[in-house]
């Protein structure tokens, strides 16, 4: 039997057929710095930021602050595994109009963050991108990033906030827990792959193919690509293993989880665990239940819209997300 046609039985195993399949799963090395020159480029006036003619094939976005003369955060904002990185803005929009700047970052493979190719188009040449990847050139795109959030919050001393969805969830708290140098002051993760289901696993009999394209069933309009290579599963679980190996009780800082308890991916029950046994009691689980005026009714991993989550939930997830960033007990002190 191929590899193809045993991936695509796995995946059948692994979601029902009417779920949402968007497949979750310092720098590190000089070659991870080499593969990301559209990233490098982007970074090298990041702080001067909000430009108007911002680079075209960018893997960075800043979003500035609206209509406040306050700063009152910078946060960093990242998708999930073949997601559009545009999809994040419905969450970005919110946290300007609450005067937090934004560095949105489309991982390597994802948005406009890919390798030109001649006599390719933008689809196939992203695709033949995302074919190359892994955790570590990833790893060290977020870090990069992290950088020109953190130039930005020291210059204006305020906080460093983390948003994350799925697989950005776990990149960005698996670099904040093993890399010294990293401090969120504040996350807000929207099932973030920090406890998947045992059954998604069973993806790693193909882990020998890379360049084996998973077909995803989500509609085109969350997808960055038409399908996502064993190259990136790979870096999600070997993300997932680095995590759990250097789990650190700094990432104990103020954190919602907005998670569907019917999430086809990520398990409620695992996430609830492991903030019990690691004393994370400065997170906290917000379930998440979609309401009938949701488009994308049963797909339960994507909450990161009004049209995956409902008008009532959507309102209260935002509700929730800025005043968890905007409020607090003390002052963020910022990272140095």
């Amino acid at each position: 039997m191929k590899a193809g046609s045993i991936s695509v039985i796995i995946l059948s195993l692994i979601l029902p057929v009417s779920a949402y399949c968007l497949p979750e799963a310092g720098p590190d090395s000089q070659s991870a710095q080499m593969d990301s020159n559209g990233l490098l480029l982007a970074l090298k006036d990041a702080d001067d930021g909000f430009k108007k003619n911002q680079p075209e094939n960018s893997a960075i976005r800043w979003y500035k602050r609206k209509n406040s003369a306050k700063l009152n955060g910078v946060a960093l904002v990242i998708h999930g595994l073949n997601g559009r990185p545009d999809k994040m803005e419905s969450i970005i929009a919110e946290m300007t109009a609450a005067g937090i700047d934004c560095l949105n970052l489309s991982l390597r493979g994802h948005g406009e963050n890919y390798s030109q190719l001649d006599n390719t188009d933008s689809a196939e040449a992203r695709m033949q991108t995302f074919k190359s990847v892994s955790y570590r050139l990833w790893r060290t795109e977020i870090y990069q990033a992290y950088q020109q959030v953190k130039i930005k919050s020291n210059r204006y001393r305020t906080c460093v906030f983390f948003v994350g969805f799925s697989i950005g969830g776990l990149l960005g708290v698996d670099l904040f827990t093993s890399n010294p140098y990293v401090k969120f002051d504040k996350m807000v993760l929207f099932a973030p792959a920090l406890k998947m289901h045992n059954r998604n696993y069973l993806l790693k009999t193909v882990s020998p193919f890379p360049g084996l394209v998973v077909p995803s069933f989500a509609p085109d309009s969350y997808l960055a690509n038409k399908g996502t290579p064993m190259a990136a599963y790979n870096a999600l679980f070997e993300a997932s293993k680095h995590f759990e190996k250097n789990l650190d009780p700094k990432i104990n800082v103020p954190t919602v989880i907005f998670i569907d308890k019917q999430d086809e991916l990520i398990s409620f029950s695992g996430l609830k665990s492991m903030i019990q046994k690691q004393n994370l009691d400065q997170w906290k689980l917000h379930p998440v239940k979609k309401d009938q005026t949701a488009t994308e009714i049963e797909m339960h991993h994507i909450i990161i819209d009004e049209a995956s989550v409902g008008k009532q939930m959507w309102k209260k997830i935002v509700d929730t997300t800025i005043t968890h960033l905007k409020n607090g007990p003390a002052a963020c002190v910022p990272a140095r």
